[in-house]
């Protein structure tokens, strides 16, 4: 009974890591599809979009949810997305180079972003479109 009780909260205190971890990327997601136009026309919520793009860099991490890294790695997503200049840009590389193996695999994680993104907004756009809402692209 006592093992069983141990690995329930250990359950739930992975899943409270989890949610954690991906607060902060989360939260940089919403601010920066506040204003994009895209999102704007197609009439996405960009929480909806930006809980995509998060479950997509999740399943692309290595560990498992509540593994200490994950957030590190939650954190240089974050960072990537927050740079004004392409020397920022090349400074966050640098920055989490060793969390990544290499200044080609974190620069990789960098772009992917972009990928990450067009997958999930082509998703809700579908979504939005088997909703019976039109979409501009349904326009004669």
């Amino acid at each position: 009974m006592k093992k069983l009780l141990i690995l329930a909260l250990t359950a739930l205190a992975l899943v409270g890591c989890a949610k954690k971890e991906k607060t902060g990327l989360r939260e940089v997601l919403i601010e920066r599809f506040k204003d994009d136009q895209d999102l704007k026309d197609y009439k996405l919520d960009p929480g909806v979009v930006a809980d995509c793009v998060v479950d997509e860099i999740a399943g692309s991490l290595p560990g498992f949810a509540g593994d200490p890294r994950r957030a590190q790695f939650f954190e240089a997503y974050a960072r990537f997305l927050n740079v004004k200049s392409s020397a920022d840009a090349e400074n966050s590389i640098a920055e989490f180079e060793q969390l990544f193996g290499s200044k080609q695999q974190a620069r990789q994680a960098a772009t992917s972003i972009t990928d990450h993104v067009m997958t999930c907004m082509g998703k809700s756009i579908e979504g939005a479109s088997s909703d019976g809402h039109r979409s501009p692209l349904d326009a004669p």
